[in-house]
């Protein structure tokens, strides 16, 4: 990800999606929930929302989440849910086409993540129950799992093209390196961390970590090297996205705020588009889109 300075934040509502949680959260239901993309960018001066441009284009209720965008920013991933099992879809933004990726019979794929040009990495549920790290192809129907030995995988982010990082669940949750080319279990680096793995740029990724009741946000690097980055998120908040390299978006409930290590400051109240509750985002800074996860 290339970060730019950013002031301001001029923020437009067009678009909603439905979404909802993670079949691995430990939650009696899964209530129903949207994604909402909006342009989001910064002109030195104010912040406003149009929500006069909403729009709610994919009417369908239930488990759709866990959004990513394509490298160019024309399409975005998510997770689906449908008769209590989670495909893959693609939005494509240009001509406003939903297509199942997945489409598989058993098995419950999750938190789509690009891997290369032609692939996503996604987390696979098997009727076993277990769950591992799997490249999907776009350009076929194959699957491919990645070291079975390390599981249950929670979510995941890549370092690089060999190398990844992965939330293991347990008693305690863990963060692990995952390496394509190992095989075997791997050693926990970190314990009582966040379900957000982001990553930064080549090499480096983030993660929080649950202290004093808090998220507290670090980095890491191909090295297994931890740094602090002094970002604290608000209290009952984990899911974070960076917006430039000094900080990071969060939601809570209906707000929109950007934190950094000097400074926490309210971006927008997203109440008038009856956005609250919100949990993940994600960001596609060139074609200056925010996706907003809530219910």
């Amino acid at each position: 990800m290339t970060f730019t300075s950013r002031s301001v934040l001029l923020l437009t509502a067009v678009l909603f999606f439905s979404a909802s949680v993670l079949a691995e959260e430990e939650t009696p239901s899964i209530p129903s929930t949207d994604i909402t993309i909006i342009p989001i960018k910064s002109d030195g001066k104010l912040i406003k929302v149009e929500a006069g441009n909403a729009l709610n284009v994919l009417h369908h209720d239930g488990y759709d989440n866990q959004p990513h965008f394509s490298k160019d920013g024309k399409q975005l991933y998510f997770t689906r849910m449908l008769d209590q099992q989670t495909d893959i879809f693609v939005y494509r933004f240009d001509d406003k086409k939903l297509s199942n990726i997945t489409n598989t019979q058993n098995i419950s794929e999750y938190s789509p993540t690009v891997y290369n040009p032609s692939s996503l990495s996604v987390i696979g549920v098997n009727p076993e129950g277990q769950q591992h790290l799997r490249l999907v192809s776009l350009v076929g129907d194959s699957q491919k799992v990645l070291n079975p030995e390390i599981e249950p995988v929670g979510y995941h982010a890549w370092l690089n093209t060999e190398l990844a990082t992965v939330f293991v669940l347990g008693d305690v949750m863990t963060l692990q390196l995952f390496d394509i080319n190992s095989e075997g279990q791997s050693e926990p680096l970190i314990e009582n961390i966040g379900r957000c793995l982001q990553r930064i740029e080549e090499n480096k990724v983030s993660f929080t970590q649950v202290i004093d009741g808090q998220h507290h946000l670090f980095t890491l690097n191909q090295k297994a090297e931890v740094e602090p980055t002094g970002i604290v998120l608000p209290d009952g908040v984990q899911d974070y996205v960076w917006w430039d390299s000094e900080g990071v978006l969060v939601g809570q409930n209906s707000q929109l705020w950007y934190i950094s290590s000097a400074q926490k400051k309210q971006v927008a109240d997203l109440q008038e588009l009856k956005i609250n509750n919100i949990t993940r985002l994600a960001l596609h800074n060139t074609e200056q889109k925010l996706a907003i996860v809530h219910e």
